[in-house]
């Protein structure tokens, strides 16, 4: 897409044409000043259906993406290339380079426009549909902060279109959804230390035909593993350390006036070693402890007598 004259139009990139045009219909409607001159004229051939003449050619101004303006000459006559405006090799050669594996037009300066459809996808009619949104002025982010920006009012429909979301840089966006599930701004969150930016009008996210898949890459789906992952870091880069803090705090404070759950009896506290009291098992065991020495000590006293019997009984014995 560019514009002319700061009319947007859709914008044709010939290699093959080493002239520039613009259809007369679209002059009109331009009201182009057409200047005119008997000694130049030329003639083009495999532009319309027949060999086509013209000695009338207009200055206009075309703008290419969101910042680079040209003032350029181009002939007035009808085509039928399908756009109202051929830029050909004298308009190509000195200011755009072609990156056709990735569909991309450079312009100077590495400024870089994304193309409707190259040649190399000719037969792909889904490619074309592709449509891309992003802020509209450059958006800058301080760290750990958050802006947003808006998208389109009417995007695609979710039947013929799925919604995909990239990250521009140390910014992560997170799809804001209406009521009825419509997809109405993005937030950006800075999960770095320095501030980020988002230049304008880049291609945060994308509406892409269902089966098909964006050629750039970075690209996830807004109900993918990776998009959950993201917004968990953004909302750990979003919270105020300092805040945070602070809340704890207060919240300590404040449970600490709260009345207990359960009940909390209150204990002395111990100042030097204290002796356990003496409980009724423990007096119990001592009583048992005690008869058992005492039933040792009369079964040693009772053996004791019964071995001087026997030494008397014997003595006797030898007396007589």
């Amino acid at each position: 897409m560019g514009a002319v004259n700061n009319e947007r139009t859709k914008v044709l990139l010939d290699t093959g044409a080493n002239v520039s045009a613009v259809t007369e219909s679209f002059a009109r409607k331009l009201r182009l000043k057409r200047l005119a001159s008997a000694d130049l004229k030329i003639d083009v051939q495999g532009i319309g259906k027949t060999k086509v003449e013209t000695t009338i050619w207009a200055m206009v101004k075309v703008t290419l993406g969101w910042e680079i303006v040209y003032e350029f000459e181009v002939w007035i006559m009808d085509h039928h290339a399908g756009v109202d405006l051929i830029l050909g090799t004298d308009f190509m050669i000195p200011g755009i380079r072609l990156d056709l594996y990735d569909s991309k037009a450079k312009l100077p300066d590495e400024i870089e426009i994304n193309l409707i459809k190259s040649a190399s996808a000719r037969e792909d009619t889904e490619y074309g549909n592709t449509i891309c949104g992003g802020p509209t002025e450059t958006v800058d982010v301080a760290s750990r902060l958050t802006a947003e920006f808006k998208l389109q009012r009417r995007p695609p429909d979710a039947t013929t279109h799925e919604l995909w979301v990239r990250r521009v840089n140390q910014l992560v966006p997170t799809v804001r959804f209406t009521h009825n599930g419509r997809p109405s701004r993005v937030l950006l969150t800075n999960t770095g230390e320095k501030p980020g930016s988002c230049p304008a009008h880049f291609p945060v996210v994308q509406w892409v035909p269902h089966e098909v898949l964006p050629l750039t890459e970075g690209y996830v789906r807004v109900d993918s593993t990776k998009y959950r992952d993201w917004q968990v870091l953004a909302y750990d880069s979003a919270i105020d350390r300092d805040l945070l803090k602070k809340e704890q705090r207060l919240y300590a404070e404040w449970l600490s006036h709260q009345p207990a759950a359960v009940d909390r009896p209150d204990y002395e506290t111990p100042t030097g070693i204290r002796h356990r009291r003496a409980s009724d098992t423990d007096r119990r065991l001592q009583m048992e402890l005690t008869s058992g020495d005492s039933h040792v000590q009369n079964n040693g006293s009772g053996s004791n007598a019964s071995r001087r019997r026997r030494n008397n009984s014997s003595t006797t014995s030898r007396v007589q």
